[in-house]
């Protein structure tokens, strides 16, 4: 398909961050052929043309950590710090959940995500094959972390991987892959050396959750006397390709370790703040210019999948923690929603701004509500203002994955969120799971 979006509010976010007011996206199958201004005088033999309306078009959010198949479990252990809502309300269901049930679970987080304006996602989570098929049947461009089991005995987990991975599809443009360690306090040492040896095995980059909460910190420094960021520096986790999840407690000196591992954060700030976990401080991040993403976490912990929730907080939320209105901008958030993201997933080469030859990954935002009259300041308004009904149509690799209330993704909505209620009764007993 080929496709002219013109008269529209084109915010690039590439190098320079280029703005255009009247201007024109090209998209041809899969590229991005022309980002600029308008051109009336071409010849568009072939192209379905589309009037803006002066609406905005941005790169597609992309969400560095998430939990798809979690999706199900939705208000599952409200109102409960972490260690309450994870051992004894998630980690008693999720254990009975089967490969399907990770599809259709997943099928509904991407859904819920590509109405919000989000076009890549990586997930983390076990029973991965239901995620890939998932991701495969949406056409959503997806990045997948396969799971170190270390409930195995060592040699049986290296097996068990390998044969996991063996399994899955290679070069599919569309579907990328990590290696996962769940965290340091449900890992031991040997299955985080056998994720890093995977991952250089492989070619892989590698995640982890880590310094999310002060109780996995002080139980670090109790056993191994440093930092959850200085522990796994010591065992070399961070001599590959790393990107960790949370990152709320972390001093100076784990700054200094981060950026000289080239280590990246994906921000959780929704879930790390309903669950009380704490704050990240993304300010003295960028002073020690650590990269950053931002990300929902599951919509268990957080509980939607929004990345305008995720830019919103992680600005406004700094600025009332430091008092200084001035810091971690209406820009600067929008680049952690997506050139950020697309940096920690290893992606950026193809995604997360507008750029001719770039994949057509793109993001309609209606300009007409209320919320964003009088149009003062359209970043401004893009982060403080919109929120994901805005969103009127989600681009993924060329194609239209959700426009204006319908959705593209091999299933319907319909039958999508039948299955997921049926997954939730089945494993409570054939009753919701909050009643």
């Amino acid at each position: 398909m080929k496709y002219r979006f013109y008269n529209a509010y084109v915010v690039t976010v590439n190098d320079f961050d280029e703005i255009f007011e009247s201007g024109e996206v090209w998209v041809e199958n899969e590229q991005i052929t022309y980002v600029g201004r308008a051109k009336k005088d071409a010849e568009f033999l072939g192209f379905e043309q589309i009037d803006c309306g002066g609406d905005m078009l941005i790169p597609g959010f992309v969400n560095s950590h998430a939990h798809l198949p979690m999706t199900v479990l939705r208000g599952v252990g409200d109102e409960r710090d972490f260690n309450g809502w994870w051992t004894e309300n998630v980690r008693p269901i999720e254990v009975q959940f089967t490969e399907e049930d990770c599809y259709w679970s997943s099928l509904l987080g991407i859904a819920e995500m590509l109405e919000g304006g989000t076009t890549s996602a990586l997930s983390m989570y076990f029973k991965e094959a239901g995620t890939i098929d998932a991701f495969k049947a949406s056409k959503m461009r997806g990045v997948v972390a396969i799971k170190i089991h270390n409930m195995l005995p060592l040699e049986e987990s290296e097996k068990d991987f390998e044969e996991r991975f063996n399994e899955v599809e290679k070069g599919c443009d569309l579907i990328t892959y990590f290696v996962q360690s769940h965290s340091i306090f449900s890992t031991d040492e040997p299955w985080l050396n056998l994720c890093t040896k995977m991952a250089k095995k492989h070619k892989l980059p590698q995640t982890i959750h880590l310094a999310e909460t002060l109780g996995e910190v002080g139980e670090c420094d109790k056993e191994n006397g440093m930092s959850p960021v200085a522990y796994l520096e010591n065992i070399g986790f961070f001599d590959y390709p790393t990107v960790i999840a949370h990152g709320v407690y972390v001093d100076k000196d784990d700054m200094e370790i981060l950026r000289n591992n080239n280590v990246q954060v994906a921000i959780n700030m929704s879930s790390n703040l309903k669950l009380g976990s704490g704050i990240a401080p993304i300010k003295a991040y960028q002073n020690s210019k650590v990269k950053l993403s931002l990300a929902t976490d599951s919509a268990s912990s957080n509980n939607s999948l929004d990345m305008f929730k995720e830019m919103y907080l992680a600005s406004v939320v700094t600025k009332a923690v430091l008092n200084d209105a001035s810091v971690v901008q209406a820009r600067e958030v929008l680049r952690m929603a997506t050139r950020g993201g697309a940096q920690a997933l290893f992606i950026a080469d193809r995604v997360g701004q507008l750029k001719q030859g770039y994949k057509a990954d793109i993001v309609r935002v209606s300009v007409d509500g209320l919320n964003w009259q009088p149009n003062n300041n359209k970043i401004s308004n893009l982060v403080y203002a919109a929120t994901k009904r805005d969103v009127t149509m989600t681009m993924v690799n060329g194609k239209i994955l959700y426009n204006n209330g319908k959705f593209f993704l091999g299933e319907s909505i319909e039958r999508i969120k039948e299955k997921c209620s049926h997954i939730v009764k089945r494993i409570n007993g054939g009753k919701a799971i909050i009643e």
